[in-house]
């Protein structure tokens, strides 16, 4: 395998197959106690022939920051005893082993320089034993296991590594090809060569620019190595950038904090905004800083075009993470720095745009970012929060095509990375999700998840959401998703019980579910910006504000009042809240909403609408590809059929034994909108039967008190005596 091969994945990573095998090994690393990133997995399943036992015996030789992605890969990769045993029995004449050391190290797969560089014709290697372990087509050369080209090179002594980079170098140096020859010859080297340092360093720059960011990082690193002075400080430069766009935070910030390490005033501001991300992406948290310390001293436009990059990146951070006050903070500086650049505002309109959209909050203006990203990127979300999700699909399809190089303000030098695939990526299926269509969603969130790092969008919101989407089609979290969950940073972990509580409901679990949302608020209910469809068929009520198109605004809101029906009139509402629903685009969200009125008709006994209900939603939620839930409609719809059965023949099947369901549960998570805390209490107790002294013993209050409370929750909930809440608390759990 060529030693300068990248870490992207190729066509066959778009595959079931390949997605299948990265979920199934997945499930084999946690179930060792092992979180690494899915597209790190992919990796490692092409570097070792597909085989899962050595993914997983390399994975734990691995450290934790590379197995999460935030640092680049060893290479060659660890030697394990699986891999030695595979081949301990081979018996290689000298010459065939270097041959194979050859082609293990040279940076092309053409098979004519290993056999310039090992002396050798292609007869002898066609005809000899090198055939068993070369796949040679055209004059092309790849290894038939690729664990073999692991075995070699790790097995090589350095002397052998170095003469084999020597002879290739020689090579090249003949054909002209002074890239690879710089390579190898810097490769082989026992000393410092400063010579080729600036090949390679312009290299790297053109490899980071077009996307290839890990060929763009090895070819840095190496000049580093070799560099000293001005050149190494621009060569760590290039490597931590070129870390950062594959995602490695945690060596991009050890790169980019090596730059200048004298001081805040020394600090070049070309490398603080990279910084900024990694430090970010490495911890989840923003990293304190005063400005006053960074920013520029001079009048250098150029120097204050890069503060003006950092400020928008820190004021993004700020509002991916709701820290509003931080955010106007950094949009300050970041007008004066755009305005001392004369950037002529292309690098604060999109900084700008993305702030106002993330916090929630109108902006001033409709401005129009530059730059193919930021443009596509402001403009998709834009489209999709005034409600055309179509059109802001178009935006992000525009993004991927890729068709000119323009330089985008805002991110310039990381247009083609993977970090901004990962941002493209994510956006794409939120807005898919949006737009209720589950199935694409989920399918299009695999496929990124296996070449790209989409932990880092967001500050965190791609692993929320592939939650959201296992849970909706599969009632659970798949082991690719609960990789993605474990490899974040801690501040970034805030949507799991939310996650817990939607596998619960739509397990029937409705009083864990219950707990769950419960919980979530009670800690101040921390979501992410780009609102997510959450669980608010149970728990408590709660109106906030959302960054989310009208429609799923919409259906929120009428799921919240079927959440507060009250008694009377109960019906009328529902058929207002039934025709606003049929104005819904999203079958999901309408879905949702079609349920919820279901449960709500068949709980007060309307059981013939209930089911009808119930059946809409079952279609709907088949039509969104939302499996999991169309699974727990049909088991509500199950349970109402045979409750409708068992009323007909009420003298031979008694309330007690009609469904397995705790009363108290189902009626706790119904009423609990409805009452008051006390007056739930004094409710629940009722229908154990408790009588209003041992009430007020128990609640510690007077009987009188225990009696305003039951008189209050006989009203709210349309009863007139104790046995009627009784038969209530029993027909909300078949029905529930």
């Amino acid at each position: 395998m060529p030693e300068l091969a990248v870490m992207a994945i190729s066509a066959p990573a778009a595959s079931n197959d390949l997605r299948a095998l990265v979920n199934g090994v997945s499930a084999q690393l946690l179930s060792h106690g092992l979180a690494v990133a899915p597209h790190v997995t992919a990796h490692l399943l092409n570097q070792l022939n597909g085989d899962p036992a050595t993914v997983i015996a390399v994975a734990q030789q691995l450290t934790p920051e590379q197995r999460t992605g935030q640092r680049m890969l060893p290479q060659p990769l660890p030697l394990v005893p699986l891999v030695e045993e595979l081949f301990a029995s081979l018996d290689l004449a000298a010459t065939n082993f270097r041959l194979l050391l050859l082609a293990a190290l040279c940076t092309d797969d053409r098979l004519d320089l290993v056999l310039a560089a090992g002396d050798s014709n292609a007869d002898e290697v066609l005809t000899g034993v090198l055939a068993q372990h070369l796949t040679i087509t055209s004059g092309r050369f790849t290894f038939a296991d690729d664990r073999f080209a692991l075995w070699i090179e790790a097995t090589a002594s350095q002397a052998d590594r170095a003469h084999a980079h020597e002879l290739l170098g020689r090579v090249h140096q003949q054909l002209g090809e002074e890239l690879q020859a710089n390579w190898h010859i810097a490769r082989g080297a026992i000393e410092r060569t400063p010579a080729v340092v600036e090949i390679l360093l312009s290299a790297a720059r053109r490899e980071a620019d077009s996307g290839q960011v890990e060929r763009g990082f090895r070819l840095a690193a190496e000049a580093a190595d070799h560099a000293v002075g001005a050149q190494a400080d621009a060569a760590r430069l290039v490597a931590g950038s070129a870390a950062l766009g594959a995602g490695c935070m945690h060596e991009a910030a050890d790169w980019l904090g090596s730059v200048f390490p004298t001081g805040a005033a020394d600090y070049p501001t070309g490398a603080l905004a990279p910084l900024l991300i990694a430090e970010l992406g490495a911890h989840g948290v923003m990293p304190v800083l005063d400005p006053a310390e960074y920013r520029p001293r001079t009048d250098d436009a150029q120097q204050w075009r890069q503060w003006a990059r950092a400020a928008g990146v820190a004021a993004i951070f700020c509002a991916e993470r709701r820290e509003i006050s931080a955010m106007r903070g950094w949009l300050a500086e970041l007008r004066d720095a755009d305005a001392r650049a004369d950037a002529g505002g292309e690098i604060r309109d999109c900084a700008v745009s993305l702030c106002w959209m993330l916090s929630g909050e109108a902006e001033s203006k409709h401005s129009a970012p530059a730059g193919a990203f930021s443009r596509c990127m402001v403009e998709a979300l834009r489209a999709a929060l005034d409600g055309d999700i179509d059109r802001g699909l178009q935006f992000i399809a525009r993004a991927r095509t890729r068709l000119d190089d323009e330089v985008d303000p805002l991110l310039a030098g990381l247009e083609h990375s993977p970090v901004v695939d990962a941002y493209l990526a994510v956006t794409e299926v939120l807005l898919l999700f949006w737009r209720g269509d589950i199935t694409t969603a989920l399918e299009r969130f695999a496929a990124a998840a296996v070449q790209a790092p989409v932990g880092i969008a967001f500050a965190g919101l791609g692993p929320a959401l592939a939650q959201r989407l296992d849970i909706a089609v599969l009632g659970t979290p798949e082991p690719l998703t609960l990789s993605l969950v474990q490899i974040l940073p801690v501040g970034n972990r805030i949507d799991g019980l939310i996650s817990a509580g939607l596998e619960a409901y739509l397990a029937g679990e409705t009083a864990v579910a219950a707990m769950q949302a419960t919980l979530w608020h009670d800690r101040g209910a921390p979501e992410h910006p780009l609102a997510l469809p959450g669980l608010d068929e149970v728990g408590p009520v709660t109106e906030r504000s959302h960054v989310e198109p009208p429609d799923l605004a919409a259906a929120r809101g009428l799921r919240r009042r079927i959440r507060l029906l009250p008694e009377s009139g109960w019906r009328r509402e529902c058929a207002e809240i039934a025709a606003a629903a049929r104005e819904l685009q999203s079958p999901f969200a309408r879905a949702r909403v079609e349920a919820m009125l279901g449960s709500v008709n068949i709980t007060r006994g309307d059981t013939r609408a209930g089911t009808r209900f119930l059946r809409t939603a079952c279609q709907l939620f088949d039509d969104a590809g939302a499996d999991a839930w169309l699974a727990a409609t049909r088991e509500r719809l199950r349970r109402a059929h045979t409750s409708g059965e068992v009323a007909g023949h009420i003298e031979t099947a008694p309330l007690a034994i009609i469904d397995h369901i705790d009363p108290l549960d189902a009626s706790r998570t119904a009423w609990e909108p409805l009452l008051t805390e006390r007056e739930l209490e004094v409710a629940m107790r009722v229908v154990q039967g408790a009588t209003n002294r041992e009430i007020a013993d128990e609640l510690d209050v007077s009987v009188r008190t225990v009696e305003v409370h039951a008189g209050r929750v006989f009203s709210k909930l349309g009863v007139r005596k104790r046995v009627e809440l009784t038969l209530l608390a029993h027909r909300t759990a078949r029905h529930f």
